[in-house]
């Protein structure tokens, strides 16, 4: 660490000297929400300056000698909501791009102008939608470098870990999320992904390349298929079509760099690599186990016509850990594991303006999983004994398309279809496995080792390490098997949806979707309402109901072999309530009420043996169970210097219990009960006192002006606390006889770990030069260093240790601009 400290220390003393030049350029395009028509004649205007443009026939703006800093920008048209963005940032020696959409108004009239805010309205939702862009992004504490968990400081979002962003929206399970990214279906968009989960240690997706996202809690559109509980879908941005831009950044997910420019004048570029560097620094540290990555992303955009448009864009990573006698609840009972996967998505996406009242956008993608898994023992001699090893290849290739037409200011008609072809290959070993007899002895020359009473074992022999235990004979014998497996699914799905807004105070949504799985030879249908009543100008009520499907995962169908041909989908009916109240136009309240029933959810039978410890076997569609809650959601977006949010949620998450003949629900593993989470930050503009203008001339700036407390041209201090009630789980019981942990058939997750608590805090700091621009953040996560409690590791000696998740853990990191 000491030769990054000194690389910053030079580098700042390399740029001391450089002076602010007037200013640069704030441009975009301003289009129509509904049409993605450009709208000319629209006008742009930075609130607290005298500057602005309007928008030329093609939708764009331009703003020029826009001095360096950071800006709310307002756009108004007749005919359209005006709509503010918040925390634009103004480069000096580059552009800011500052792309809007805007919604339309039934009111006719050339002399009205309705307000929108700072909230941009997500288009086809009624409730449980947030919208956030690339500014809100990385002023969050989370989502500076992790998309996935900055959606968790939602109501009734959480995850299963630190160690994992998977989210867990109102009591659904992992793998029921949907990431989308510029039309394209993504199933990994993380780096060491596990089947039949969307969630992972490290976002793949560059944060710096995102324009927008669209996040669903529930409640989604038709148009979005196969998946129970959330969207999230991400615009990328694209390249600099005015000069080519180098970005060069170091944090703890990684170093690296980002590329974009024009190639002609009608297309750009955009492309990033950033690579894993905990092997580099920390290597002489001890850990065992250190994560090695690579991460690719790119985007060409290619104009076709001014109404027609190409993208190609490429999201990739490679993998590798070695975890060497780490108990942790990951490696599930697995001593050591060697991982290594890669996970690439390679598509290509069309849109087309065909008129002034429609559009039509399709994509073609490659989706490609590689997952290698070894587990394995060391013997006494050093040798590597593997028990488990399996490598499984999914690849998905994805056709899809999406036509809208809008035939009027109070109906619009969409439409579309998907289809999947994914052959998948897996192959796997396991060897032999003995379930011995186990005998005790103090000293084998004066008793041999023989089987004793459980009384006897915690009087005596519980926690002696001394004792002697010996296999003494094998009662059963679990046999190898090496097999490779390959299989072809086929699927495909299509749906139809009117929006009506037959007054101006009233919207309506109403969608169907229909999906066939070839290999399962099952089809289901998937009604969708969404309705809006504007009760005031500044409240309004929302409804939400609908039926969701989603398939079986690939590893599950692949597991199960020709009995998966007798698994069907299944399913949550939802339905959702809500209210939405803007005291003003920078906040916002809203107040949700939920219920949810799962159906047909894919489960193990399970019975019990002779001694009363669960046994499973093949998978059925025999689960089933709810979740009910109420939500509440305060937000600020940035103005006067300061943001926030609050969010509270409480909900009770259970499944009926498939063994038992009555109806009797038990808590679900994610069943969390009360969720609160506080986001909010508060920003400095230190470039606006004279005192600052001299101080940073000095060398005294130069050498610490990458302390975390340095005074910087623009200084943000962020905060986000998280509590949520204690994960419930199943104690296991120990046998001493076998020394094996088993779980009992009378009743699931009894007991609850203690609650999570957990505060973070980020500096963030931003230093604006001639030649370029220097943007550092100081996270700090857990900074109280509090025990949250993970899941119980349970040894074979019969005790239990508590892994904790992330401790006081700090994070740093540093982009150049230039």
């Amino acid at each position: 660490m000491k030769h990054l400290l000194t690389l910053i220390i030079v580098f700042v003393f390399a740029i001391q000297s450089l002076i602010a030049s007037p200013g640069e350029t704030v441009e975009g395009t301003i289009i129509d929400r509904d049409t993605q028509q450009p709208l000319p004649g629209a006008n742009v205007i930075l609130e607290g300056t005298s500057l602005g443009a309007a928008t030329d026939a093609e939708g764009h703006f331009y703003i020029k000698n826009v001095p360096a800093g950071s800006y709310s920008v307002r756009v108004h048209m007749i005919g359209y909501k005006s709509q503010a963005r918040a925390n634009i940032h103004a480069l000096l020696n580059r552009s800011t791009v500052v792309n809007i959409a805007l919604e339309p108004t039934i009111l006719a009239g050339t002399d009205v102008v309705v307000t929108a805010g700072y909230f941009e309205r997500v288009k086809d939702a009624a409730t449980s939608v947030r919208s956030v862009d690339f500014e809100e992004i990385r002023s969050d504490p989370v989502g500076a470098y992790d998309i996935l968990s900055m959606m968790q400081a939602l109501p009734s979002v959480v995850s299963g870990a630190d160690q994992s962003n998977e989210i867990i929206v109102r009591g659904g399970s992992p793998g029921e999320n949907l990431f989308v990214m510029d039309h394209l279906d993504i199933p990994y968009p993380v780096h060491y992904p596990q089947q039949g989960a969307g969630g992972g240690p490290v976002t793949m997706v560059n944060t710096d390349f995102i324009e927008r996202i669209d996040f669903f809690a529930g409640s989604f559109p038709a148009r979005y298929g196969d998946k129970l509980s959330s969207v999230m879908d991400v615009t990328v941005r694209e390249g600099s079509r005015d000069s080519r831009e180098t970005k060069v950044s170091f944090d703890m997910a990684g170093f690296g760099a980002s590329f974009e420019g024009p190639l002609n004048p009608r297309s750009s570029y955009l492309f990033s690599i950033k690579r894993s560097f905990l092997d580099f620094v920390i290597q002489q540290s001890g850990l065992m186990a250190i994560p090695k990555y690579w991460t690719f992303q790119g985007k060409l955009a290619y104009d076709l016509s001014p109404n027609e448009k190409l993208y190609l864009n490429y999201l990739g990573g490679i993998d590798a850990i070695e975890i060497v006698g780490e108990d942790s609840p990951q490696q599930r009972n697995a001593e050591n594991v060697g991982y290594q996967s890669q996970q690439h998505t390679l598509g290509l996406t069309y849109k087309n303006l065909f008129s002034t009242q429609g559009y039509v956008i399709a994509s073609l993608a490659q989706n490609f999983i590689e997952m290698d898994i070894d587990a394995y023992r060391i013997t006494e001699g050093g040798g590597h004994d593997s028990f488990y090893r399996g490598l499984s290849v999914e690849k998905e290739l994805i056709l899809k398309a999406d036509f809208v037409y809008k035939f009027n200011r109070k109906i619009e008609f969409s439409t579309g279809f998907k289809g999947i072809r994914a052959p998948n290959d897996w192959d796997f070993a396991w060897h032999s496995d003995e379930i011995n007899l186990y005998g005790y002895s103090h000293d084998t020359t004066l008793v041999p080792a023989l089987p004793i009473s459980e009384a006897v074992f915690y009087a005596e022999y519980f926690g002696d390490t001394n004792a002697v235990v010996l296999p003494i004979q094998v009662l059963d014998l679990v046999d190898s098997a090496d097999s490779t497996i390959t299989k072809t699914f086929q699927s495909g799905g299509i749906y139809a949806q009117f929006r009506l807004k037959p007054s101006y105070r009233t919207e309506i949504t109403l969608g169907g979707r229909g999906e066939y799985n070839a290999y399962l030879k099952k089809a289901n249908f998937s009604p969708r309402l969404n309705f809006s009543q504007q009760i005031y100008h500044n409240l309004k009520a929302n409804l939400a109901i609908g039926r969701y499907f989603q398939a079986p995962f690939y590893a599950l169908l692949m597991q199960e072999g020709d009995w998966g041909r007798k698994l069907d989908f299944y399913y949550a009916d939802q339905i959702a309530l809500g209210f939405e109240f803007l005291p003003r136009e920078d906040l916002r309240f809203t107040l949700e009420i939920y219920n949810k029933e799962f159906n047909s959810m894919p489960r193990a039978t399970v019975s019990p043996d002779t001694a009363g410890r669960d046994s499973s076997s093949h998978f059925a569609n025999i689960g089933a169970g709810r979740s009910r809650g109420f939500e509440i959601f305060l937000q600020k977006k940035y103005s006067n210097n300061w943001y926030g949010s609050f969010s509270y949620s409480h909900s009770i998450s259970e499944g009926i219990d498939p063994r038992q003949a009555e109806t009797v629900y038990y808590p679900w593993d994610y069943d969390y009960r009360d969720v609160l989470s506080i986001v909010g930050g508060y920003k400095i503009k230190y470039m606006d006192y004279d005192w600052y203008q001299r101080y940073k001339k000095t060398t005294i700036a130069a050498v610490t002006s990458w302390l975390p407390l340095a005074p910087a041209d623009e200084f943000e201090i962020s905060i986000r606390f998280r509590y949520s009630g204690g994960k419930p789980y199943t104690p296991k019981i120990y046998d001493h006889n076998t020394r094996r942990w088993y779980v009992n058939s009378e009743a699931y997750n009894t007991k609850r770990h203690d609650e999570y608590v957990r505060f973070d805090i980020m500096l963030l700091q931003r230093f604006y030069f001639e030649k370029l621009n220097l943007v550092t953040f100081w996270d700090i996560m857990n900074v109280f260093n509090r025990d949250n409690p993970w899941e119980y590791v349970y040894n074979e000696d019969g005790t239990r240790d508590i892994a904790l998740q992330f401790k006081t853990f700090p994070i740093g990191g540093i982009t150049l601009e230039f």
